[in-house]
């Protein structure tokens, strides 16, 4: 199992939420013999008026982080699947073997930062509910998240995102009349019609590429790809990402 650590800003009962998780996992979930659900809740001591945390108080909570993972792998056997940061805590969720004695094991951890304040709980979680359902993000999240990758690659390329140039995007389909109705939609969206492909894929064989000129900021991208993304669900195909040039001064 590789690590595969990134986040995403969503809503979580209403407020601001910064969901930082290991997408990782997602192939093997549930691990055998984790199933115990061990939560941590600590409280920051200096919350930004949105309620995550402050740049000031960065460094402790991860020391903090540090010492709890040690612990809890020791003691637990456990895996952290992911931390929520909102409301003024960061909550992390960990997987492990049992639940003994799980207070005076966070309590350890937090010996040396005993002016932070913290909750714990545990519970059965088998089926790994709390990593799939809450803590992964929706296919549409997914996306920004795999958008925000490829702009981080255009960035360290010198990359001026507020560029207009060609963007392309790949598209599988499991029929040709399938792929014609989609192109007729993706061109009324302005996009253009590129190379047809052939996949090696059994379910979505046929495949194509369409291009359309844009800057590639990430409020452009992002809406871009979602709109592009739910026309494909919408023809019951495949969304495969996209891919730009590097454009400079």
């Amino acid at each position: 199992m590789e690590d595969d650590w990134s986040f995403y800003l969503c809503k979580v009962n209403d407020r601001l939420a910064s969901i930082y998780l290991n997408l990782g996992l997602r192939q093997e979930a549930p691990l055998l013999g984790k199933n115990w659900l061990l939560w941590v809740w600590v409280y920051f001591k200096q919350p930004r008026p949105d309620g995550l945390s402050s740049s000031n108080e960065a460094p402790v909570l991860f020391k903090i982080e540090d010492k709890l993972n040690e612990q809890m792998r020791s003691q637990f056997g456990a895996i952290l699947s992911g931390r929520i940061t909102t409301k003024g805590r960061r909550e992390f969720y960990f997987y492990g073997e049992h639940n003994d004695c799980l207070e005076d094991c966070v309590t350890s951890a937090l010996g040396t930062f005993n002016d932070y304040q913290f909750d714990c709980g545990s519970q059965q979680d088998a089926t790994w509910n709390q990593y799939l359902s809450v803590l992964y993000p929706s296919e549409e999240e997914l996306q920004k998240m795999k958008n925000r990758n490829v702009l981080d690659a255009l960035e360290r390329e010198g990359d001026i995102h507020t560029a207009v140039r060609q963007v392309s995007h790949w598209v599988y389909f499991q029929m040709l009349d399938q792929r014609d109705r989609f192109l007729k939609d993706a061109i009324q969206l302005g996009y253009r019609e590129g190379n047809h492909l052939s996949s090696s894929h059994e379910l979505r064989p046929l495949g194509i590429i369409i291009h359309r000129d844009q800057a590639v900021t990430s409020d452009l991208i992002d809406e871009a790809v979602i709109e592009l993304f739910r026309l494909v669900t919408h023809h019951g195909a495949e969304y495969d990402g996209w891919e730009t040039s590097v454009e400079k001064p």
